[in-house]
């Protein structure tokens, strides 16, 4: 046992048995009540009771004395399973950045909303495999009508498909026009 622990163990015992003998009012005494019993040795009538309270339902035990560990509990801060199942599935179909996803997500969980941080940490808890990361490019058009992107992959397995001829193919923006794209596959 440390030295502080001795200290506090050797403090209080000697005030919660006066406390239980104020209390009964067991003759002889020290104190005429508990209030005088607080102010003598500096303390609070609630603080005093909290500490009889743990002691007496530890069945007098010294150790119960003890301060327990300050701060909060391990995992009663964390931010909460339904609201990060929800944040990895628009990182997973989106791909946004730690302030996006604030963006994102601020209208409709308000206060709490994560920081930027924790959207980081959760990202990290759940990551992407490298087939995923593959999923998310995404590209951004500037103006409406702009062709579309065409990946290198999907060309050559169309290019073998048709057998090498030039080809159409529709595509619909976010604005849901239809654009008709023509492309000629070079050879590759």
């Amino acid at each position: 046992m440390k030295h502080e622990q001795q200290v506090v163990i050797k403090r209080w015992i000697p005030i919660l048995e006066e406390y239980e003998r104020t209390r009964a009012k067991v003759k002889p005494r020290a104190f005429k009540s508990v209030r005088l019993l607080c102010e003598a040795h500096h303390v609070s009538p609630k603080e005093l009771r909290r500490y009889h309270t743990r002691w007496v339902e530890s069945k007098k035990d010294p150790l119960s004395i003890l301060p327990e560990k300050r701060g909060p509990k391990p995992g009663s801060r964390r931010t909460p399973k339904e609201i990060e199942r929800n944040i990895v599935k628009a990182y997973r179909q989106f791909g946004s950045n730690r302030y996006e996803l604030v963006l994102l997500f601020k209208p409709y969980y308000l206060d709490k909303t994560p920081s930027p941080a924790t959207m980081d940490r959760i990202k990290s808890r759940y990551p992407l495999n490298p087939s995923q990361k593959k999923i998310i490019k995404r590209y951004e058009k500037k103006v409406p009508g702009e062709l579309a992107h065409i990946d290198e992959i999907l060309s050559r397995v169309v290019y073998e498909d048709l057998g090498g001829d030039p080809f159409f193919f529709n595509t619909v923006n976010e604005f849901h026009s239809l654009n008709n794209i023509s492309q000629a596959l070079r050879t590759m």
